[in-house]
């Protein structure tokens, strides 16, 4: 029950927050956007639309994780509220685990928004609107699962706008991961190879949640795929909180 009450109220706080607003707003126009493109979009209309719109969903409901995530923890330190909140009967660990999960909550009604804003847009533009485009969304919200538990760790030790940074860069890095691996496999060194190795299963192997080409496409994309993605997204996840967890309880408030 504890938990819950810090997800209700994170959740409260966020929805209420600027930044989420704005950035839900800006990403609806983004995908409006691609009505003025489609003309020039030489028999491929529908695909340039569903892609603006699939890509556009993807990357502001990462700044939404990245933005408001990053300012969680730091904001109720800054408020002086978290000294309150670590007298009451709660454990430091439920408070970071109840910020995690009010997040999501934030992350999963911004997706839904957009995401409904979306196939609108599409069905006012003729263009069909398939279930299978569902497939990428579902995937883009499991990967935020992995890019807030970064967020919210960074947010433990460091202020917003180097949470915010380390975070972004974790982000990009993370979509390139296979080409470290590769970069790795083709060197000569043993220390180059080992090294890569060590950042492709360390670090979040993010490319793995990017199937919105296959899906604009028409691809068929197996189910395993699915599933075996939506696990590792979990298990890094959660990786990531505990030691949220265990550099929060460490702290010196």
């Amino acid at each position: 029950m504890k938990i819950i009450g810090v997800i209700l109220n994170t959740f409260r706080e966020s929805i209420r927050d600027k930044v989420f607003i704005t950035i839900i707003i800006f990403a609806i126009l983004v995908m409006v956007s691609g009505k003025v493109i489609q003309p020039l979009a030489l028999g491929e209309e529908a695909k340039v639309v569903k892609d603006i719109g699939l890509n556009s969903i993807a990357l502001f409901s990462t700044l939404i994780a990245i933005l408001v995530g990053g300012r969680l923890v730091y904001k109720e330190i800054e408020k002086r509220t978290l000294y309150l909140i670590i007298t009451r009967p709660i454990h430091r660990w439920q408070f970071i685990v109840g910020k995690y999960f009010g997040l999501l909550l934030v992350l999963f009604e911004s997706i839904l928004i957009m995401t409904c804003a979306f196939y609108l847009i599409l069905i006012l533009l003729n263009i069909s609107a398939s279930l299978n485009l569902l497939l990428s969304v579902l995937l883009t919200f499991f990967q935020l699962w992995v890019i807030t538990a970064i967020a919210i760790l960074f947010s433990t030790f460091s202020t917003p706008i180097t949470g915010a940074v380390f975070t972004f860069a974790l982000y990009f890095i993370g979509h390139l991961t296979r080409d470290l691996k590769t970069f790795g496999a083709m060197s000569k060194s043993g220390l180059v190879k080992t090294l890569s190795d060590i950042m492709y299963y360390v670090l979040p192997n993010l490319a793995n949640f990017n199937i919105k080409g296959e899906v604009v496409h028409n691809v068929t994309i197996a189910p395993q795929i699915i599933v075996l993605t939506i696990a590792y997204a979990i298990v890094y996840s959660a990786i990531i909180v505990f030691a949220s967890c265990i550099i929060f309880q460490r702290k010196d408030f």
